[in-house]
């Protein structure tokens, strides 16, 4: 069963996250505080189950508690129910739960949201489009350098443009992709951002923000209803620049992974 709106509720079925989401939640279970102030989401994704809330830091564990209720009355014990969490931050969830779910505290990160194109920034006349095929090699050996936690993949599902700064012989000092997601309406479409790496020799130089900016654009251009990406919470610099490039912060989340994880599932 799809993720459409009437599942998301009257609440939840115009929240921009949550639409551009969907398409990876096909036959995801969706569960609702009667207040409707809190979402849980459940999705199978191959070999793991991800849980995803929204809303009301407390309404959400009381989701989650309610869930875990229902594992331990299953007819499946010992097997891992849970491969990744995020839950909004300021989300107290109990030992217990975390026990059972087989999940550990991973990372803090904010989703943020532009609803229209940013202004030219200097540095956008070195920007070039990339081809995420002919150059995945290329891109590759940028973000190994540049971002080597990020999972973007050029040659994924979706994947909508990359865009990149060469130097002078061709080698790609700085690249950012993008992935096409859901919008309001069944064909509508936004893009979410990722895989933002500037080698460290060109840091500082505004490289980051012609990027966004060319990558923003191109994807309002392209039709694209609002333009997302997400960014761990710690990085300060990053969130000054994409928030003087329109972007505004709309969430902010707590994740958790089974132990041992170095980066979050694609």
């Amino acid at each position: 069963m799809p993720v459409t709106p009437e599942v998301l509720g009257p609440v939840w079925g115009a929240d921009r996250m949550l639409l551009g989401d969907r398409a990876r939640w096909h036959g995801a279970a969706v569960t609702r505080t009667p207040d409707e102030r809190s979402l849980l989401v459940a999705a199978d994704r191959g070999d793991r189950l991800v849980l995803f809330g929204r809303g009301d830091p407390g309404g959400v564990v009381e989701l989650l508690v309610e869930r875990v209720d229902r594992l331990d009355r299953s007819d499946a014990p010992g097997t891992r129910p849970a491969g990744w969490m995020s839950v909004p931050r300021g989300a107290v969830v109990p030992e217990a739960v975390l026990g059972r779910l087989d999940l550990e505290p991973f990372s803090t990160w904010d989703w943020l949201l532009a609803e229209e194109p940013p202004g030219v920034v200097p540095g956008e006349d070195v920007v070039v489009r990339l081809d995420p095929r002919a150059d995945a090699e290329a891109i590759a050996d940028c973000l190994a350098e540049a971002n080597p936690g990020t999972t973007a993949d050029p040659t994924g599902p979706h994947e909508a443009a990359w865009v990149g700064v060469r130097d002078e012989h061709g080698r790609l000092l700085g690249a950012f992709g993008a992935q096409t997601r859901g919008g309001l309406g069944e064909d509508a479409v936004s893009w979410h951002l990722h895989g933002l790496g500037v080698r460290p020799g060109l840091r500082g130089r505004g490289v980051g923000a012609a990027l966004t900016a060319v990558l923003t654009r191109a994807g309002f251009t392209a039709g694209a209803q609002w333009v997302s990406l997400g960014m761990y919470a710690d990085n300060d610099v990053a969130r000054r620049i994409y928030h003087r490039l329109g972007f505004a912060t709309l969430a902010e989340f707590s994740s958790f992974g089974p132990a041992g994880s170095t980066r979050p599932p694609t």
